[in-house]
Order: C-alpha cells, then structure tokens, then sequence
C-alpha cells in the first residue's frame, strides 16, 4: 500500500515555486510499482500556486504525502534537504526534485540495489545509490537517453574520496541513502557547493557509494533549473575554455573551502588515509606550481576526462 503508516522509504522533496512541474513530478511517484513509500515535502516559502498543488494532493493522499511545517523561511535547497532529513526516522530515504518524472521502476531497481551491497557490507554501513538519468527538455521530450554519456562522466570513477574532492559525478534527484548514512548528515556548512556533493563525500570516506547503470528518470531540463545539463561537445568544450583564469580559480577555490570543511568537522572520525588527502587537498593553494600538480598526481586529485584534466592541472 501507498505510503503506509511504517514506510520502508521516505521520498524527500524540497519545493519552490514549482507550480509548473510540481503535479507530472508527484504523478510519477504514485505511479510507482514499489509501493512502501511515505512523500514528505518541505516548501521553501513559495510565491507561486506550488502550495496549492502540495494541498491538492494531501487531501487526496493524506497517508501517502505529508508536509513538513516550513518555521524558518527560505533557506535554500541544500538547508531544506537537510531540514527534510531531520524529520524522518525510516531505513531509507530518497531524494526528490520538483520538476522531473521518475520511471515507474526507479524505486524498486535502486532499493534492490541498496539491498544487495547492504548484505555485502552490512546494514550499519554508510551506503549511496545513484543511477543514470535521461535528459529531457521541458516537454519531456528525450534529449539524452544517458545523463552520464552526455556529460561524459563516468560513475566507476567517482566512488572514491579522491575523485569526489575534484568533481562530483552524482545527482541528487537519483539517490538512495541508508540510515548509517542519514545518521552521518548533521549539517550542510556553508561551503557545501550542493548537498549531493557532501553526501557522496560522507558516503565515500565512512561508507560505500555503489550505482545502477541504467537511467531511472526524465531530468527536465528548462529556464528555472537550478543546475542544468549540459552535453559533452566540442561547443561544450570551446565555452569551457573561454572561462578565465579567475572564474576557473574560484570554481577550485569553493573545492578547496568544502574539502577543508569535510575536513575540519570529520578529522577525529577519519583514517589518517583520508586526512592526508583531504589535508593536501585543501591546502593546493599554499603549495608550490611545481609541490601542486605533484600531489594531484600523488593522490590522483583527477577530474573525469583528457580535457577536464588539462584544465585542471593548467589552473590549479
């Protein structure tokens, strides 16, 4: 039954002003063939008709959807996440946005591969599942079957603490998290670039990040997304040149800041593996041209991909 009174799942969805989409993405989730899940929603102080939309829905599904109370304002998607996290008591929680369509099949496939590394790593271990996506415009017509080959990213490489200080390779709207890994999220500090990108940090230094090789919605792609896809093209890669040294540096720069904050709030936690890394990491703006580009082959600081890494080793 559709959200019963003990869900195995908590769908989190943070909302703002996304009256457009709000209903196709809520549609989706119903339409879902596992079917132990409770919706939670936290509105982020909309000015639209999004409320009227979450209302509509309550009344019809008063088990299966809740709202969260919002007694703080607008805070952003990262804080209004983590205000979602902190509400919910069940084993599983997923992640939701308010402007794509899930596969009636995303639920189940991503929950029988969290079960399968649990029982390979053990349920009080910190574990992530993220799938692919497909890119769709605004009227959901497909644009890119495989988020990750239209990005050119490759999941395999961002499973390590290394790789993820660099460049995050999972979206949010795909992922699972256990509660040894919910239990782990206590804040989002403010150098926090996206939430996902601290999960996965979290997953990778205490747990397990694993992925199912198959795309599990329809990434809706429009003028109000907050982060868009963009296709993996030699347009692609001329407007990535044509950045400046400045706007490249600031982009290392808000790495370097979240890293030194994973850092600071986790050292008594972490290996002391993961403290030289993170320690390096954080402090590439202190170190020599040459003691930089040393540790990022030292520790194999890389991004994903020939050009990317051009970059990065040019600016660093």
């Amino acid at each position: 039954m559709v959200g019963n009174m003990s869900p195995a799942i908590s769908i989190i969805l943070a909302t703002y002003n996304g009256e457009r989409y709000l209903s196709d993405q809520i549609e989706s989730l119903l339409a879902q063939n596992y079917k132990d899940w409770q919706l939670i929603i936290s509105d982020d102080g909309s000015s639209d008709k999004t409320i009227d939309v979450i209302r509509k829905y309550v009344r019809k599904y008063p088990v299966a959807i809740k709202v969260l109370k919002n007694e703080a304002g607008n805070v952003g998607p990262s804080q209004n996440f983590l205000r979602l996290l902190g509400c919910i008591d069940t084993n599983y929680a997923m992640f939701c946005d308010q402007d794509d369509v899930w596969f009636p099949e995303k639920i189940k496939i991503t929950m029988d591969k969290m079960k399968e590394i649990e029982a390979k790593v053990s349920i009080v271990t910190p574990v992530l599942i993220h799938t692919d996506l497909g890119v769709a415009d605004r009227n959901l017509n497909v644009i890119a079957d495989s988020f990750w080959k239209y990005q050119n990213l490759h999941p395999e490489k961002g499973k390590t603490l290394n790789r993820l200080l660099v460049q995050n390779v999972l979206t949010g709207c795909t992922m699972m998290i256990n509660k040894a890994l919910r239990d782990k999220i206590k804040l989002f500090p403010e150098q926090t670039i996206m939430y996902d990108w601290w999960i996965a940090l979290l997953a990778a230094a205490f747990g397990k990040i694993d992925y199912v090789p198959s795309a599990t919605i329809l990434y809706r792609q429009h003028d109000s997304n907050n982060i868009g896809a963009k296709g993996w093209s030699w347009s692609y890669i001329a407007n990535m040149t044509r950045l400046n040294k400045r706007e490249f540096e600031n982009i290392l720069r808000k790495t370097r800041e979240q890293a030194k904050a994973f850092l600071d709030i986790f050292r008594d936690e972490l290996t002391k593996t993961h403290i030289d890394l993170l320690e390096a990491y954080s402090s590439l703006d202190r170190q020599s041209f040459f003691g930089k580009r040393l540790n990022l082959i030292k520790y194999k600081f890389f991004k994903i991909g020939l050009i990317r890494n051009i970059g990065l080793f040019w600016f660093v």
